[in-house]
C-alpha cells in the first residue's frame, strides 16, 4: 500500500498497542515502525532496477524481519524513553505488530509479498484492493488526527478503536467482493465458452468496484474490465497472443525464470528492434485496458550474450491522465468503451 496508509496504520496500531502508557509517543513511533519495511526501495541505490524490484517485499517484508527487527528497536526506544512508564517488553509490543501489519496489508495487494522468506520465496497476494485506496485509509487518517489531539485516555482509545474497525472491515469487503466478482466473471467466460487455463482478477485503480480481468487460454490472454453496474451483456475483451516460442532462446535462464515467477505466468512478449520485450500483464498498460499498445506500467527488456542473460527494466512512459481517468470513471459506471490495439 501507499506510504500515507502504511503511516497511518502503524499509528494507529501503536496507539492500539502502547497509547494507553505513551500516549502520543505511541503513534509516532508506530508510524515510524509502519514506514520500516519500505526502507527495502533503497536497494534501488545498490541492486540493478530488475534485482531491486524482486528484493521489493521480500525480507524486510517477512514474518521473520519483524520478530529480528522489533527487539532492537525497543532496545533503543526504551533507551531513549528510559524514564517514562513504558518497559522494554511494552515497546517490543509495540514494534512487533507495527512492523507486521505493514506486509500483513501488503499482502491483499497485488504485487506480491514474501511473508514466509527465507523459509519461502512466494509471494503471497490476494489481489483484492488497489495500492491506494481511499475507503481504507481515510477513517485510519482521521481517527490518528482526532487521537493525536484528544488527551483523555478512553475517549483517546474509542476513536483509535474505531477507525480500526471501519478500515479492517472494508478490507473484509474487499475480499468478498473479489469472490462475488469472479463468481460472475466466471459464469461469462462459461456463457461464451471460453477455454481457458488460469484467470485473474484485481482491483482497477482507486476503486473497489471496477475490476481488471486477465483470462489466460492456451495460445492467448483476453483482458479487459467487470464492473458491478456490468447488465447481462457478455464481458468486452480484447486478446493478447503469449508469443512464448519467442523465450525460448532465453532459457534456461535463473533470472528469466525468477521474472517468470514473479509475474505469476501473466506475461506477453514482444519481439522489437530494441530486442525482446517482456510485459506483466497483472498491472495492465499506463491507460488501463484501453489501448493495450500503451506503454505497461511493468516491462522489461532481455538481452543475451553468449549463455548470459541481462534483465532491464524499462521505465514507462506517460501516466494515467484526464482522458484516461474519464474513461475509468465511465467504464465503473458499466459502460463498455471500446478496447483498442491488438
Amino acid at each position: 500500500m501507499d506510504s500515507l496508509t502504511q503511516i497511518v496504520l502503524g499509528a494507529a496500531v501503536g496507539e492500539a498497542v502502547l497509547g494507553k502508557k505513551a500516549g502520543n509517543k505511541a503513534m509516532v513511533w508506530g508510524a515510524i515502525a509502519g514506514t520500516i519495511p519500505d526502507l527495502d526501495v533503497l536497494s534501488g541505490y545498490f541492486l540493478s532496477d530488475f534485482d531491486s524490484l524482486l528484493f521489493h517485499r521480500g525480507i524486510t517484508h517477512s514474518i521473520l524481519f519483524a520478530i529480528l527487527s522489533a527487539p532492537v528497536l525497543a532496545y533503543f526506544v526504551n533507551k531513549i524513553h528510559s524514564k517514562s512508564d513504558p518497559t522494554f517488553r511494552d515497546w517490543l509490543n509495540l514494534f512487533f505488530w507495527c512492523v507486521f501489519t505493514h506486509p500483513l496489508l501488503d499482502i491483499f495487494t497485488n504485487y506480491g509479498t514474501q511473508l514466509f522468506y527465507p523459509f519461502s520465496d512466494y509471494r503471497v497476494a490476494f489481489n483484492t484492493i488497489f495500492v491506494i485506496d481511499l475507503l481504507y485509509t481515510l477513517p485510519l487518517l482521521i481517527g490518528c488526527i482526532l487521537v493525536f489531539r484528544q488527551k483523555d485516555t478512553y475517549k483517546r482509545w474509542k476513536i483509535n478503536r474505531l477507525s480500526l474497525v471501519l478500515s479492517t472491515a472494508y478490507l473484509i469487503l474487499t475480499c468478498i467482493n473479489k469472490w462475488y466478482i469472479e463468481e460472475k466473471v466466471l459464469e461469462k467466460i462459461k456463457n461464451q465458452n471460453i477455454a481457458y487455463f488460469d484467470f485473474m482478477t484485481t482491483p482497477a485503480p482507486f476503486t473497489n468496484i471496477l475490476w481488471s480481468v486477465i483470462i489466460k487460454e492456451e495460445d492467448q490472454f483476453r483482458v479487459g474490465y467487470y464492473s458491478w453496474f456490468d447488465g447481462s451483456d457478455s464481458l468486452h475483451l480484447t486478446s493478447i497472443r503469449r508469443k512464448e516460442e519467442l523465450l525460448q532462446d532465453f532459457l534456461p535462464s535463473e533470472k528469466v525464470e525468477q521474472l517468470i515467477i514473479f509475474s505469476k505466468g501473466f506475461y506477453e512478449l514482444e519481439n522489437t528492434s530494441n530486442g525482446l520485450i517482456f510485459n506483466d500483464l497483472r498491472f495492465s498498460t499506463i491507460s488501463g485496458w484501453f489501448n493495450v499498445d500503451d506503454a505497461y506500467i511493468f516491462s522489461f527488456r532481455l538481452e543475451k550474450e553468449n549463455d548470459d542473460v541481462s534483465i532491464f527494466r524499462i521505465e514507462p512512459e506517460g501516466r494515467l491522465n484526464k482522458e484516461n481517468f474519464i474513461k475509468l470513471l465511465s467504464r465503473i459506471t458499466g459502460n463498455n468503451l471500446q478496447i483498442n490495439g491488438k
